[in-house]
């Protein structure tokens, strides 16, 4: 989730551990606060493989949603479609974060899942909490 930035880029491995490519996830720039992020989902994704391949993945529930009200019009949807030809084309030119960096990343063994906060399903913009309501 680099700040401001109008997607998220997330790293796969397979169950044998061999990297299995990038997933573009394409939304809103992040809402950061005292809990943590919000993220506001825009549908259409690109998925991203070491071998050069690659695809669009909910292209039809994207264009379902578009024009929605409670989803985004022509103008944003066009606007979603270019920030993913974007990242396509750093995947093409093996630029960051397509460059091979974080492909063979483990996670240390001694770490365990993150227990969920009291907090966790509360959106940014609809709490009144104060930051120690926060707190562990």
């Amino acid at each position: 989730m680099p700040p401001g930035a109008a997607h998220s880029v997330w790293w796969s491995w397979r169950p044998d551990g061999d990297f299995d490519g990038w997933y573009v996830n394409l939304e809103r720039p992040v809402t950061r606060w005292a809990g943590g992020v919000d993220v506001y989902d825009q549908e259409l994704d690109l998925l991203l493989y070491p071998d050069g391949r690659w695809s669009w993945k909910d292209e039809a529930a994207f264009a379902e949603y578009t024009g929605e009200p409670a989803f985004w019009d022509e103008v944003e949807a066009a606007e979603v479609r270019a920030e993913g030809e974007r990242l396509l084309a750093l995947a093409r030119a093996g630029a960051a974060p397509f460059d091979g960096q974080w492909m063979d990343f483990q996670p240390d063994p001694a770490w365990r899942p993150t227990m969920m906060p009291h907090w966790w399903e509360l959106p940014a913009d609809a709490t009144c909490w104060g930051p120690d309501y926060f707190q562990p």
